[in-house]
């Protein structure tokens, strides 16, 4: 006698960021503390961008991946990126082992101090 499977599920539950662990180094010193820090994928950077714009999944889906690989290789070739309103990007130090080449990266992000600056002298006024 076969079994039926369940039903599925009708919907599918919203998908959920995922959580990374991340010892810090006062852990490593001795204490017992740890941060838990929310991780962006793939997956979730589609379903927002799609959402974002009203757009297919498929077609956002490649948009995002030929852009992340993009990325990369700006990356690899040692290139500083100017991505407003992300930041500008630099290496800020880079060293390889055997797993391949490690990057650490330096984000600066314009905030809204910047968009609420007053100018000092009115336009056609030397300063």
């Amino acid at each position: 006698m076969a079994t039926k499977a369940a039903p599925k599920a009708a919907a599918k539950p919203a998908a959920k960021t995922a959580l990374k662990v991340v010892k810090p180094d006062a852990v490593a010193a001795g204490e017992a503390t740890a941060k838990v820090v929310a991780q962006l994928r793939v997956k979730d950077l589609i379903e927002r961008v799609a959402a974002a714009g009203d757009h297919n999944k498929k077609d956002v889906r490649a948009i995002v991946e030929a852009t992340l690989a993009e990325l990369g290789k700006a990356l690899e070739a040692g290139e500083q990126m100017n991505l407003p309103p992300f930041g500008k990007i630099r290496i800020a130090n880079q060293k390889g082992d055997e797993t391949g080449k490690i990057l650490t990266l330096k984000v600066r992000r314009g905030g809204a101090e910047k968009a609420g600056k007053v100018a000092l002298a009115a336009d056609g006024e030397d300063s």
